[in-house]
């Protein structure tokens, strides 16, 4: 039989590629005679930089930057060639930061900028951006700042370096004739699993504000905030995905040029997927955690939708299944649990590998 295990991470536990690794093995454990192809995915958010480095033989380089919070941090990116792979969750991730941490007001990508400098300098002039995990409603002001971009309020004083989402209320004009000219040559494609709009009810600020710590107090304030910010470039802040990363594809789209993409369809396409499906008989994928809204376009789907035009019958394998699962059933020929019983969240986490290679191994013994 001909194989193919192409998961998403399961965040918090493990890398995309390690998950396949840990299905793999439990497979092989069964089945040591079949074919077995193992593709590390994401939808633009976390792992992207690694599936794309396996996937096109990249190489990683490490880069100062500042987190969202203007600390010193080493972030990783990806070079191919003269095209650059990152994920901006490296400098304004808010992994990076604990809960007490969290303040989308002062919160800045000024660090993603930092990182698109560098790549700049190091001759890339293609990007593939991935902006999933952020901590950040600054609408990708930090960013631009650090790109050579200057902003004033009414009084002529210049923005000072690292704005956060509180400052765009403030800005009465942009100049962005300061921008690194660089930029103009460069083909920016941003990887975007959402399609929320900058404003609004369903914008940045109301739908993800609150994980970033903002009070319902602070979600008014930013997206007044926002609105501002879109109007001072004759925009009304409803483009969809422009949401993305607290404003963060807003300001790649409308300002550098950026072309939003789905960010499975992109890693998919990279990948090999498609090519890989030829003769296969079988497709296991998975994430951490997935509910009714994994049928809605997220990576797994997507997968599944991918092996459904090659007739191949898709596998989900999750760390949890929550709620209704009837759409998850129409969209998979089969949705498995890994969890091995009742138990803590840190203890699941803490056996995520070891209930992978007893999932791979029970999904072989279903074909054998």
């Amino acid at each position: 039989m001909k194989i193919i295990i192409a998961p998403d991470s399961y965040k918090g536990a493990l890398r995309a590629e390690k998950v396949a690794e840990a299905l793999a093995e439990g497979w092989r454990s069964i089945r040591p005679g079949d074919q077995l192809f193992t593709i590390g995915l994401s939808d633009g958010g976390e792992g992207m930089a690694s599936a794309m480095a396996h996937a096109r033989n990249g190489r990683f380089v490490e880069i100062s930057a500042v987190d969202a919070l203007m600390r010193q941090v080493r972030a990783k990116a990806v070079m191919i060639g003269d095209s650059a792979v990152l994920e901006t969750a490296e400098a304004n991730g808010i992994e990076r930061l604990s809960r007490s941490e969290l303040d989308p007001l002062s919160a800045t990508t000024y660090g993603v900028g930092m990182m698109i400098k560098y790549l700049l300098d190091a001759g890339c002039r293609s990007f593939i951006t991935g902006i999933g995990g952020s901590a950040t409603v600054d609408g990708g002001i930090g960013m631009l700042q650090a790109l050579g971009a200057e902003f004033f309020d009414e009084s002529g004083n210049r923005v000072a370096s690292g704005a956060g989402g509180g400052a765009l209320g403030k800005i009465a004009k942009a100049d962005l004739t300061t921008l690194d000219d660089r930029l103009k040559e460069c083909d920016i494609l941003v990887a975007c699993d959402v399609t929320n709009p900058l404003c609004g009810s369903n914008g940045s600020a109301a739908v993800f504000g609150p994980q970033k710590g903002a009070t319902a107090e602070m979600v008014k304030v930013l997206d007044a905030n926002l609105r501002h910010w879109a109007g001072l470039f004759n925009d009304d802040g409803t483009h969809p995905g422009d949401g993305a990363a607290g404003g963060l594809g807003f300001a790649l789209r409308k300002i550098l040029g950026g072309k939003l993409v789905s960010g499975a369809e992109l890693i998919l396409k990279y990948s090999g997927f498609d090519a890989a499906l030829d003769g296969a008989d079988l497709v296991i994928t998975g994430e951490g955690c997935s509910d009714e809204q994994t049928a809605c376009g997220k990576l797994c789907s997507v997968v599944a939708e991918h092996a459904r035009k090659f007739q191949v019958p898709t596998v989900l394998v999750s760390g949890a299944l929550r709620g209704d699962t009837a759409a998850l059933e129409k969209c998979f020929a089969g949705c498995f649990s890994i969890a091995a019983g009742p138990g803590t969240l840190d203890d699941a986490i803490a056996a995520t590998g070891e209930n992978l290679r007893r999932m791979g191994a029970n999904l072989a013994h279903l074909c054998k």
